[in-house]
């Protein structure tokens, strides 16, 4: 198998189970070592740390939240001090609520902001302040998003607003911290039902009559980690969703 991400190092937020699972796995067939994050699954990270290495992988776990600032700089400084170095980031650690706008608070808007945004964007800066001047791209990030944000939606507003915030800071930072760093992201359509059974809902027409896999995301994310002359794009994954 090709190793197009040997001797990379990647931090894989919310990396223990189901879709970060199947990004993580990806990645180090691809030849990389991989920094598993997990906050709650922190027995799944270990577990599969423990799988990796077997296989003669390279892996590592921190745990944590990503709720404030200094918690997601205590992460990072864990990440980068377990590994001995980070040359790519995979923000796809995220929150989800489905609600009504009428039910919304204050709070369910920060709540979603700090973890699928915030979290990101200082993610993205500490990477960033770590990396060297450089005429070619030294290290890459790739953003996990939503097909949504490419049209309206409603009943989950906190989340949706969380997503196009951290689209639109895809493609700014791209283009500031260039030629440094690449910054993409990819934005899955239906993959997997949620957990919460309150927060499922019908996955919608697709117009290519076939969902995306886990695997399919993994293998997205490869892909915009090993082509270093990508940069500020968003890649749907999703089977035509978003042109609906």
């Amino acid at each position: 198998m090709k190793q197009e991400l040997a001797n990379r190092t990647v931090l894989v937020t919310g990396g223990a189970v189901r879709i970060g699972r199947a990004i993580v796995l990806a990645l180090v067939d691809a030849g990389a070592a991989v920094v598993i994050h997990a906050r709650r699954s922190t027995g799944a990270a270990q577990e599969l740390c423990a799988i990796l290495r077997a296989r003669g992988g390279r892996a590592w776990t921190v745990s944590g939240a990503l709720d404030a600032p200094d918690d997601v700089a205590r992460l990072f400084d864990a990440a980068w001090s377990a590994a001995g170095r980070l040359d790519g980031l995979v923000n796809n650690a995220g929150v989800f609520s489905r609600q009504p706008l009428s039910t919304c608070q204050a709070a369910d808007f920060e709540a979603a902001w700090r973890v699928n945004a915030l979290a990101p964007m200082v993610l993205t800066r500490l990477l960033a302040e770590r990396v060297p001047a450089a005429s070619t791209p030294a290290a890459g990030i790739v953003n996990l998003l939503d097909q949504r944000i490419a049209r309206p939606a409603s009943g989950c507003l906190p989340y949706l607003v969380s997503k196009q915030a951290l689209a639109a800071f895809t493609q700014s930072a791209a283009l500031e911290l260039a030629p440094r760093l690449t910054v993409n992201a990819v934005a899955p359509g239906a993959v997997l039902l949620p957990v919460a059974a309150a927060a499922r809902e019908p996955a919608g027409a697709v117009p290519l009559g076939r969902q995306a896999t886990p695997e399919q995301i993994g293998a997205a994310v490869v892909f915009l980690l090993a082509h270093m002359e990508i940069t500020g794009q968003i890649l749907y994954i999703d089977g035509g969703q978003h042109l609906q």
